[in-house]
């Protein structure tokens, strides 16, 4: 064996194992009216690579499920109405296989799935009859229902009970939850900040982040939105204000703010979730594959 074959193996190994680093990061999946609809559609962590998956279907609330092969959605049939109602569907992770969950004409807010990946839940919009029912101190929280892959069977649960209906986003590995405060009433420096706490603990870490522009936040108001999480837990993007508005990530230490829509917009992100040891598993057989192919010439 020469020293051209070792080199030629360890550049095969290192070209797969930065390939298997690409599929750990997964897709985004977001939503966009950039075609004239407010699409699902997915992306490449770093942007790169948009597909249009409903072509022309107005849309909201995309939903991975947790094993990163389907994403729920509500197509909104009676836009531009308002960005509620409409029904839930599901599809594949490339936009095939199209099924209607529900056909209730109940106005649902968002989507998020089981653990287990077995059972969808929704919210119901906030109606005047809600609040009315609020003020007099006999509801606490909005109608939410949990309902099977088929759309059967959907039965009321407690709104707290729905995974991820907070205002915080908690990270993959469970030790931290995050919000991006876009614009804190009353602050004249105008400026985002993500902040993040430790699981267990109150006090947040507060990162600004200056390289957020100016337009991307409000003047009038406190703005709060949920990130979504890389599937290591190191990184999030989240959606700005501007008009349209665009899909930002950020990772932990306020670093590497970068705007993924390219100006195009987008909204309502959310990160495929990734088994990163299956991902790894493959990639080693890759890899040592190559090298005993290379070894053996």
């Amino acid at each position: 064996m020469n020293y051209r074959s070792i080199l030629i193996a360890c550049l095969a190994t290192l070209g797969l194992a930065v390939a298997g680093w690409g599929q750990a990061d997964g897709k985004i999946a977001f939503i966009s009216d950039r075609e004239g609809y407010e699409d699902v559609w997915i992306m490449n962590a770093d942007g790169s690579d948009p597909v249009n998956l409903t072509q022309g279907r107005h849309c909201t609330t995309p939903a991975w499920s947790p094993d990163g092969t389907k994403i729920a959605y509500i197509y909104l049939d009676d836009y531009p109405r308002g960005r509620y109602g409409g029904e839930i569907w599901l599809m594949d992770a490339d936009g095939g296989n199209p099924q209607q969950l529900t056909d209730d004409s109940v106005d649902k807010t968002s989507l998020s799935w089981s653990a287990d990946g077995r059972s969808i839940y929704y919210v119901v919009r906030w109606t005047a009859e809600m609040t009315k029912e609020s003020e007099a101190g006999e509801r606490d929280g909005p109608d939410a229902f949990v309902m099977a892959l088929d759309g059967s069977s959907p039965s009321p649960v407690d709104w707290r009970e729905v995974p991820h209906f907070r205002y915080s986003s908690r990270s993959p590995d469970g030790t931290k939850e995050a919000i991006i405060v876009l614009r804190t009433k009353g602050d004249e420096e105008n400026l985002a900040r993500l902040q993040i706490t430790n699981i267990g603990e109150h006090e947040p870490s507060v990162i600004p982040l200056p390289g957020l522009p100016r337009n991307a936040t409000v003047s009038d108001a406190t703005w709060i939105t949920k990130p979504t999480w890389s599937p290591d837990s190191m990184r999030m993007a989240f959606t700005s204000l501007t008009r349209p508005g665009l899909i930002w990530a950020v990772d932990l230490d306020g670093g590497n703010l970068v705007e993924l829509t390219n100006g195009l917009g987008g909204r309502n992100p959310d990160w495929q979730p990734v088994v990163p040891s299956l991902t790894a598993t493959s990639v080693e057989s890759q890899s040592w594959g190559q090298i005993k192919s290379l070894l053996s010439r």
